[in-house]
């Protein structure tokens, strides 16, 4: 298997942002547990198997979430569509 920050002794679980999301006591910054290891990656040895995976579960499942800045795009995208439709048929 792959080195990931779930498998980093530099990935602080007690200090997270949200499930899945840790902070990086060598980045300094909030990851998710999925990202691949970096250059300042250091293999745990405290953590077994079971909780490794656990974490990366985790960082997988909140990566494929939305987030308020996505859905702050999107709402005036669809905004913008809706007005340029209604313009064709003349509605407004």
């Amino acid at each position: 298997m792959a080195n990931f920050c779930s498998d980093c002794a530099n990935l602080d679980t007690k200090d997270k942002k949200t499930d899945g999301v840790y902070k990086c006591k060598k980045l300094k910054e909030y990851v998710p547990a999925n990202t691949p290891s970096c250059d300042k990656f250091e293999k745990s040895y405290s953590r077994d198997w079971y909780e490794k995976e656990k974490l990366y579960d985790d960082g997988k499942a909140a990566a494929n979430k939305w987030s308020g800045k996505e859905i702050s795009i999107l709402v005036p995208i669809i905004l913008i569509v809706l007005l340029i439709i209604l313009k064709l048929f003349k509605v407004v």
